[in-house]
């Protein structure tokens, strides 16, 4: 039996795997990034530059459809702050950002994205 993991090492929202462009603004600048998965709480992030861990970020997350970004999906605009940061050996750099305040209709736009994502279940 594989022992679980502590309750403070649990994700409370589900990742999925998602492929979107993102805008990233900080004290440091703006920088452009990759999304790697999403959830109702953070996002997973690949970029050329690291980001420092507790960096405060405005994200703007775009719906990326063939390779160019959906314009009839707004972006999603969104507050998080930097959890986790990573470079790796071919100095391709990567983040977890958690979302510091989700509003209602944030929310909202994060279902319709995933739920066109996610296909439909199989009939039984």
């Amino acid at each position: 039996m594989i022992p679980s993991a502590p309750d403070s090492q649990r994700r409370q929202h589900s990742r999925l795997p998602i492929r979107m462009s993102a805008e990233i603004h900080s004290d440091a600048g703006t920088a452009t990034a990759v999304t790697r998965d999403l959830s109702e709480g953070g996002v997973g992030l690949e970029m050329s530059t690291a980001l420092p861990e507790g960096t405060a970020v405005t994200l703007g997350l775009f719906l990326v459809v063939d390779d160019v970004e959906e314009e009839r999906m707004p972006p999603l605009w969104v507050k998080g702050r930097v959890a986790w940061s990573a470079e790796s050996d071919t100095g391709r750099a990567s983040a977890g950002v958690r979302f510091e305040v989700i509003t209602p209709e944030q929310k909202r736009w994060m279902k319709q994205v995933l739920g066109h994502l996610t296909p439909p279940p199989l009939p039984r």
